[in-house]
């Protein structure tokens, strides 16, 4: 089979690979679309020496199962999604659809950039029938997961004031849920692509602005008290401090952005303002209803894919994404020859 790998200094072939084994416990899917995800550009910019070995990317995926073990739940025929941080289905974690904490999990996020992927039984998340490939890699990966996990968490925020900092692909979809539930939503990034394409998705403003100037502008929108909830959604240690900068005194910082290290002035920003902070990276089985929910509502979640690449131009897809000139970007594994979605 065909499959594209990261081969660091910015760069991706697409080779011949061989097919991936069955085997009892996972389903094989010939893959249709998969999402280019800003978590695979650290081994697209690395230093070849530095990968240890060829990598290939891919974990939102949207296809059809072509095998499945005997007696499963699943056929061949069948139109899935994948999940694919998946636990161990007997803990007291994974009893209570909260696969993310279980100490025995599978991860499966990878070699999803091919013609065909290997998924494990506990994460499979069978698509509605009129969803195209495109919408099915939004609707069972990261890019309403994610969204919805935080939306889940943060309860109802209907005529809240939120301000989401990072307008990437699960920015943008922050922006969309939480716009579609009802909140009063700002977003904040440094594309101006993406702050337009955040207005569309119902942003009632989206700032290019420094750190100083958002600050006031959020205190005049907000009467001087400051966001209700600011939705970290940018991979920058700095921005920590400016999220709670942002938010009122007792408001919520949520964080859905992979920070490992930062430090910033816990007493000023955390402990005066009494403020929580909560944070999720993935989605759960528990989190599926609700993301068919606002499917079936009519939440527009296919806005948020603006181009759509055959997998032969995998390169010009990863150089889309890293230009910010883009919202989600889909890689098809069969037709789909345009570049714009």
């Amino acid at each position: 089979m065909k499959a594209v790998r990261l081969r660091g200094n910015s760069t991706c072939t697409v080779d011949e690979v061989p097919d991936p084994v069955p085997d009892e416990k996972s389903v094989i899917i010939r893959v249709e679309a998969t999402g280019v995800c800003g978590s695979e550009l650290h081994g697209f910019r690395a230093k070849p020496e530095e990968l240890g070995k060829e990598l290939n990317g891919g974990h939102e995926v949207a296809g059809e199962i072509v095998w499945a073990p005997k007696g499963s739940a699943y056929k061949p025929g069948m139109r899935v999604g994948a999940r694919v941080v998946q636990g161990c289905g007997t803990c007291n974690w994974c009893k209570q659809g909260d696969e993310t904490a279980c100490e025995n999990k599978s991860f499966y996020a990878a070699d999803g950039h091919a013609e065909l992927y290997k998924l494990g039984l506990h994460g499979i998340q069978p698509l509605p029938d009129n969803v195209d490939w495109p919408g099915g890699v939004i609707l069972s990966g990261d890019g309403l997961g994610v969204p919805t996990r935080c939306a889940r968490r943060l309860g109802d925020t209907a005529g809240k004031k939120v301000v989401v900092l990072g307008l990437g692909p699960v920015g943008l979809s922050c922006v969309l849920v939480q716009a579609f539930r009802g909140a009063h939503v700002w977003g904040a990034d440094i594309s101006p692509y993406r702050l337009d394409l955040a207005k569309q998705l119902g942003a009632e403003a989206a700032y290019q602005a420094e750190p100083k100037e958002l600050e006031a502008r959020v205190k005049e929108w907000t009467g001087g008290f400051g966001a209700d909830i600011v939705i970290l959604a940018v991979a920058r240690a700095e921005s920590i401090a400016l999220a709670f900068e942002l938010v009122r005194r007792h408001g919520m910082v949520y964080q859905v952005a992979e920070i490992h290290n930062a430090a910033f002035n816990f007493s000023r920003g955390f402990l005066y303002k009494e403020a929580t902070m909560m944070g999720s990276w993935y989605y759960t089985s528990s989190d599926w209803p609700l993301m068919l929910k606002m499917h079936q509502e009519g939440l527009q979640y296919r806005k948020l894919v603006t181009h759509v690449m055959p997998m032969a131009q995998a390169q010009q897809a990863f150089n889309t994404f890293i230009a910010g000139e883009s919202g989600k970007v889909v890689l098809r594994m069969r037709g789909e020859q345009g570049a714009k979605a």
